[in-house]
C-alpha cells in the first residue's frame, strides 16, 4: 500500500507529519512523494487564514480529479465549513485523533505486508515538544483546533534527539503551537532547555516562534552555550499598544522593547518576527507605531500577514473592518520596510565569521544556514552535505552570502 503526504501551515504541522510518516512506515506503508498515484493521499491542513484553507480546498479537489480511485484523509487544523462543503473526502480527522489515523482507516484499506523505503535522512529534524494554547488572540483561530495543552515527556524528547544524533542529524528545532508553555512536574521551559543541553550532542538545538514574554533572562542565559543557535523568531503582530490589547496579546510595546534589548546583548543574535496588518480598528497612527517599531528593532527578516477573519474568533465581529485594499498596501508597505531594514542589517555582518550547516547543492553552490539563520553560499570541491564548515561571510549574495571556507 502507498500513502503520500501533503503538509500545510506551521512547522508543528510538518513535524507531526514527519511522525505520521514513520508510523506508516512501521506498519509497512510505502512513502510516495510528489504528484503520483497512491493509494492513500493525507492531507495535513492548516486553516489559519482563508488562503490557506482555500489552498486545502484546492488540493482536495485536485487530488480527487487526478486520482478519484484513491482514499483521501483530510487531517489536523480544518474548520467545520470545509467539512460540510468537501463531500469527495473520505476521512476527515481532527488534531485530537491525528496520530490513530492508521486505526480509523484500516477498516477500508488491506493491511501492507512489509515496509519499502525509509524516511529520507535529514541534517536538520523538527521536534514536536508540545501542542496546545489557551491564549485565545482574538483573531487566532488556532486554539479552537488545539485547546488542551499537552507536553511530550521530556526523556522521550531527549532520547528522539539522541537517536537522530546518532543517525547524522546535526540540528534538532524544538516546535510546538507555543513551545514556551512546555512544562513537565517541577519543570519550566528553561529547566527542561537546559535538561536537553545536558543530556543531548547534538550539534545544534533552535527555538521556533516564541510568544515574546515568554523571553526572561533565565532563557537569555542559556544561549552562553553554543549549541543553541542564537535566532529568535518572534510571534509579535503589532507594535501599537492600542490593537494589541484588542488582540489580547497581553504585552505592551514598553515591554518588546524590554524583551527586545535582551535579545541583543547576545552576540551575532539573529532577530525575526511576524506582523499582521489590517486588523479591525487598526488606524493610520496604529500602522506607523508598527513601521517605526521595526525600524528600531532591527529585524533580518520579518514575515506580514493580512488581517484574516476566521470562524468563531472574537475579532470576527469586531466593528471597523479593514477594506482588503488597504489590507493589502499595509502589507506591501510594510514589506518593503522589513526588506530595506533586513538589507541594512545584513550589511553590518559582513567579513564576520559564522558556522554554517551545509544542507544541499544546487549548480556549483554548497548552500546551508548559520546559527543566526543567515543564508550562507559557499563553493568547494568536496562534498559539504550535513558538514559544519567554518565560513567568512565575503560578500552579498542573493537573499544572503558568499562564504568563503575558513580551513
Amino acid at each position: 500500500m502507498t500513502v503520500c503526504f501533503y503538509t500545510f501551515g506551521c512547522k508543528l504541522n510538518q513535524a507531526e507529519t514527519e511522525e505520521l510518516k514513520e508510523k506508516f512506515l512501521k506498519q509497512g506503508w510505502e512513502i510516495k512523494q510528489g504528484n503520483i498515484k497512491a493509494d492513500l493521499y493525507v492531507i495535513n491542513a492548516c486553516a489559519v487564514t482563508q488562503k490557506a484553507e482555500k489552498e486545502v480546498r484546492q488540493l482536495i479537489h485536485r487530488v480527487k480529479k487526478n486520482y478519484p480511485r484513491s482514499l483521501l484523509a483530510v487531517i489536523g487544523c480544518f474548520t467545520s465549513e470545509i467539512k460540510k462543503t468537501e463531500k469527495k473526502v473520505d476521512f476527515w480527522i481532527n488534531n485530537f485523533e491525528k496520530y490513530n489515523i492508521l486505526k480509523i482507516i484500516s477498516l477500508k484499506t488491506r493491511r501492507p505486508k512489509k515496509a519499502f523505503n525509509k524516511i529520507e535522512r535529514r541534517n536538520r529534524f523538527l521536534i514536536r515538544i508540545q501542542t496546545g494554547c489557551q491564549h485565545y488572540c482574538s483573531y487566532c483561530i488556532v486554539p479552537f483546533f488545539r485547546p488542551k495543552i499537552f507536553n511530550r515527556p521530556l526523556k522521550e524528547i531527549i532520547k528522539e534527539i539522541n537517536e537522530k544524533e546518532k543517525q547524522g542529524c546535526q540540528e534538532a528545532v524544538l516546535v510546538g503551537t507555543n513551545i514556551g508553555l512546555y512544562r513537565e512536574k517541577e519543570f519550566n521551559f528553561v529547566d527542561s532547555l537546559r535538561e536537553i543541553l545536558k543530556k543531548t550532542a547534538i550539534s545544534r538545538i533552535r527555538l521556533s516562534s516564541l510568544w515574546p514574554t515568554n523571553i526572561d533572562q533565565d532563557l537569555l542565559s542559556l544561549f552562553k552555550n553554543k549549541r543553541l543557535c542564537p535566532h529568535f523568531h518572534l510571534s509579535i503582530q503589532s507594535a501599537s499598544d492600542r490593537i494589541l490589547k484588542l488582540m489580547n496579546r497581553e504585552y505592551t510595546r514598553a515591554d518588546l522593547e524590554k524583551i527586545i534589548k535582551g535579545i541583543k546583548k547576545i552576540p551575532a543574535v539573529g532577530l525575526t518576527a511576524d506582523f499582521i496588518v489590517g486588523f479591525p480598528g487598526e488606524k493610520d497612527i496604529d500602522f506607523q507605531k508598527t513601521k517605526n517599531f521595526i525600524k528600531s528593532a532591527g529585524f533580518l527578516k520579518i514575515h506580514v500577514f493580512r488581517f484574516s477573519p476566521r470562524p468563531q474568533t472574537a475579532a470576527v465581529n469586531f466593528k471597523n473592518q479593514i477594506t482588503e485594499r488597504i489590507k493589502q498596501e499595509r502589507s506591501q508597505e510594510l514589506i518593503e520596510l522589513g526588506k530595506k531594514i533586513g538589507e541594512n542589517e545584513k550589511n553590518k555582518l559582513l567579513k564576520t565569521r559564522n558556522e554554517v550547516l551545509i544542507e544541499s547543492k544546487i549548480n556549483s553552490y554548497w548552500q546551508g544556514w548559520t546559527g543566526n539563520y543567515l543564508k550562507v553560499f559557499v563553493q568547494n570541491s568536496r562534498c559539504l552535505i550535513n558538514k559544519i564548515v567554518k565560513v567568512k561571510l565575503i560578500k552579498r549574495f542573493r537573499e544572503g552570502f558568499i562564504g568563503q571556507i575558513i580551513e
